[in-house]
């Protein structure tokens, strides 16, 4: 499970870096091209894409690198406390599971009420591929969440890859 994990979070991490470049592309294309009095019409709306979709690949790397805000005060508390650890490594896993539960479902809901409209200046796409990134993003965090409480339960430590771990 470590290892797909792992391999999830490189993916993404590379779709993130991906997609972020994209996103500078297209708002330095869109500063030139103002520059000189050309109108980019749908640089606007690929930029805002790109910067959705960078940002939601990248909070799959940041859910597998632990990245996320914690008090170390709590934390450094618990280290002496092993079960008081565990215990308090499962509440926070359990609460992103659930704000990533209500993630999916919302971006889910969103995804399937606006495909059938196309985004309007890039018509080949719908608004439903902007809700499609939160989607994919919470779904794999769920993964690998999922996997990050199986490993505790199992481990009975607390499971906190280091991003080190990933590169």
């Amino acid at each position: 499970m470590g290892l797909v994990m792992k391999r999830l979070a490189r993916a993404s991490l590379a779709l993130a870096a991906v997609s972020f470049a994209c996103f500078i592309v297209m708002i330095l294309a869109q500063v030139s091209y103002r520059y000189v009095g050309v109108s980019m019409v749908f640089s606007e709306e690929a930029a805002r894409l790109f910067n959705v979709y960078a940002v939601f690949f990248g909070l799959v790397y940041v859910v597998y690198a632990s990245g996320d805000v914690r008090i170390n005060l709590i934390d450094a508390f618990f280290d002496s406390r092993p079960r008081l650890a565990v215990a308090l490594s499962l509440v926070y896993t359990v609460l992103a599971i659930i704000f990533m539960a209500i993630l999916c479902v919302g971006s889910w809901r969103l995804m399937n009420s606006n495909w059938s409209w196309p985004l309007p200046s890039i018509s080949f796409l719908s608004k439903g591929h902007v809700y499609l990134a939160p989607f994919i993003g919470s779904v794999l965090s769920l993964i690998i969440l999922v996997g990050r409480v199986i490993e505790t339960l199992r481990l009975r430590q607390p499971v906190f890859p280091l991003t080190e771990d990933v590169e």
